[in-house]
């Protein structure tokens, strides 16, 4: 049976996570914008309470803990500053990527070094998308070419995460001696610090998320040993469960977006005064506020429901995940629709107050908006979501 009590355990880990979110990153959301990165302090503050490694294997230093974990502290620090919560350091979805395509061995000698006292500033990434189309075997035009005992990378990846300074960078690229257009002819193959022939552009300007750094990665003849190729047992399955888990990873941050932004703007709403009344007084933004809170609990639930059937089925214990992999698209896809929505309206309830500097609500929306994009990922989301309408 599904549960939705926190427990004891995680509870802890909330209050601790809360703690640092209201009193650490809030008060500086604007000036981490402003310096486009956070600064030493954040960083190791959040490594030496064990948050960046918190999914990683305990034989690799970490916690070992599951997803519904990851996105409950996700969203935490989300409240606290979604920019904030997308650029701390730690594995990332590289993480992600090992969890479901390495071997044990694997998993420990590539996770570990994020675990040590000095990894506070130690970052991972995943190098996945090509162009605007999302993400499936047609478009990936990186290849890797076998050369003796290991693999030569080629071709050029956008909007990676961290792609400037990760030291272990996952790139998943097509054989070249595989057929075309084929699960089974995709690689993932991960990369070591900053080889030759690997490198980054400056990170893009966006709209918003102006404190992480999404940037191109170029790949020229980058050599990558034999024992840094991540097979996995069945190609598609474990691509898809890692992108689910990187999907509800950041809608649980949309969610911690939207859920600050629904709390600055009540807040708001009971201390200004327009024509006698309290904001919240007036019928139209009441209905609003109360359809804000509704939307973000149910976006939630949805996050929170699929994070526990991906863990159900984590071990092979259960059916594949196909259903699992479903309910995370449609998670993502809500939490994306939702969060755009009530930080809009979030902007509205402040009126023109909310469209200046002197409040976050319009750094909530333009943070929310980006995040959507960035991360707006593929493999057949819209298909999937179809499937599950249809059972």
């Amino acid at each position: 049976m599904i549960s939705f009590d926190v427990g004891e355990d995680l509870e802890a880990i909330v209050e601790m996570v809360k703690s640092v979110a209201d009193d650490v990153i809030r008060p500086r959301l604007r000036e981490f914008e402003d310096a486009r990165g956070l600064p030493e302090d954040v960083l190791q503050q959040i490594h030496e309470l064990g948050l960046t490694t918190l999914a990683a294997p305990e034989d690799a230093g970490g916690q070992g803990l599951d997803l519904r974990t990851a996105c409950v502290v996700a969203e935490e620090l989300a409240a606290g500053d979604v920019g904030a919560a997308v650029a701390i350091s730690g594995p990332g979805p590289a993480g992600w990527a090992l969890l479901e395509h390495g071997t044990d061995e694997q998993r420990k000698r590539l996770l570990e070094p994020f675990a040590a006292d000095d990894a506070w500033a130690r970052r991972g990434a995943l190098a996945l998308l090509e162009g605007a189309g999302g993400f499936g075997p047609d478009a990936v035009g990186t290849t890797a070419r076998r050369d003796g005992d290991g693999w030569v990378l080629d071709g050029k990846k956008r909007f990676v995460l961290d792609g400037d300074t990760a030291e272990l960078t996952v790139v998943v690229a097509v054989d070249a001696d595989a057929p075309l257009g084929q699960w089974d002819s995709l690689r993932v193959l991960a990369i070591e610090g900053r080889p030759e022939g690997m490198t980054a552009s400056e990170p893009h300007l966006l709209l918003g998320l102006h404190t992480a750094h999404y940037c191109d990665v170029e790949l020229a003849g980058v050599r990558v040993p034999g024992g840094n190729l991540l097979e996995a047992d069945d190609a598609r399955r474990a691509l898809g469960r890692t992108l689910a888990r990187w999907k509800l990873e950041n809608a649980a941050r949309l969610v911690g977006c939207m859920r600050a932004t629904s709390e600055y703007a009540f807040k708001y709403a009971t201390e200004r005064e327009t024509f006698g009344k309290k904001l919240y007084e007036h019928q139209g933004l009441a209905f609003m506020m109360a359809d804000m809170a509704t939307e973000v609990n149910g976006a939630r639930w949805a996050i929170w429901r699929a994070a526990w059937e991906l863990d159900r089925t984590a071990d092979g214990s259960q059916p594949s995940g196909g259903e699992a992999r479903q309910r995370a698209a449609i998670a993502f896809r809500n939490a994306i629709d939702t969060s755009v929505r009530i930080t809009s309206d979030g902007v509205q309830v402040l009126g023109g107050h909310g469209y200046i500097t002197d409040h976050p609500s319009e750094k909530w929306m333009r943070d929310a908006r980006t995040l959507g994009v960035v991360n707006g990922l593929g493999l057949d989301d819209d298909r999937a979501i179809a499937e599950e309408v249809l059972r």
